[in-house]
């Protein structure tokens, strides 16, 4: 799970692995949060404890009133998460079904950027790391401190400026005067100047284009959104084979 903040701060990813258990010996690198739920899915709980784990932390937030836009997830509506998302000093807006492709930033401009350079690593890695071979001869998939270590270089490879205009682009830090409401309907090359490549990565901030864009959370009980599933083939291609029932599939959150 990806999160920013309207002044192009990036917080700590939040990965969560299919899994039931994380292996102890194991590192994760620094900078990222990693759980394991045994779907990969986010519930009500990891929404709670990433609330408590990331939102919480941010330097600042808590002495003066913060604004959370998500979408309407079933477990971001709940009780207990409203409580604790009150006493964080927070309100929420929360994003109509159907709607995240143009009104959330992460589905506009950053979702896109942020695969591109984890397919890269996942790419290099498969051409030049050192792998190891299932008794089948397939490639094994990369370890998940690997997996971590590529999330934050690609999170942090993500420019502010990016994080900023996506922000605007949604209509979430425009002008108070109203004079900027029609930005999300502008294209991109509306914004910035000549020495501003911000908006130059294939459509990254393309409302309307969402290959490759789309956000990919696996919620539990969805209940307005189709998650983008990989069939058993096309993962193993992707992350090579493994006979260890320990190392099941992941899903990352985006």
């Amino acid at each position: 799970m990806l999160a920013c903040l309207g002044d192009g701060t990036k917080l700590p990813p939040y990965v969560v692995f299919k899994r039931k258990t994380l292996p102890k010996k194991i590192t994760f690198p620094n900078g990222v949060i990693v759980r394991c739920q045994e779907k990969g899915w986010m519930d009500e709980a990891m929404i709670k404890d990433w609330l408590k784990t990331v939102w919480s932390k941010v330097g600042g937030l808590r002495k003066t009133k913060s604004l959370l836009v998500w979408d309407s997830f079933r477990a971001h509506l709940s009780q207990p998460t409203k409580k604790i998302v009150t006493s964080l000093n927070t309100e929420t807006a929360v994003i109509p079904g159907g709607m995240t492709g143009i009104l959330q930033p992460l589905d506009v401009c950053i979702n896109k950027p942020f695969k591109d350079r984890m397919r890269k690593k996942w790419h290099d890695w498969m051409l030049e790391g050192e792998h190891t071979l299932t008794p089948t001869g397939r490639t094994r998939k990369a370890d998940l401190n690997i997996i971590c270590k590529w999330i934050i270089e690609s999170w942090n490879d993500i420019p502010s400026e990016l994080i900023l205009k996506s922000f605007q682009k949604c209509c979430i830090t425009n002008a108070l005067d109203g004079t900027e409401d029609d930005d999300v309907w502008q294209e991109d090359d509306d914004y910035g100047t000549e020495d501003d490549d911000v908006w130059q990565e294939d459509d990254d901030c393309d409302p309307f284009n969402d290959e490759d864009g789309g956000d990919d959370l696996y919620y539990a009980e969805e209940l307005d959104r189709e998650a983008a599933e990989i069939d058993e083939d096309e993962y193993d291609r992707l992350f090579g084979e493994s006979d260890n029932e320990e190392f099941e599939d992941f899903k990352m959150n985006s």
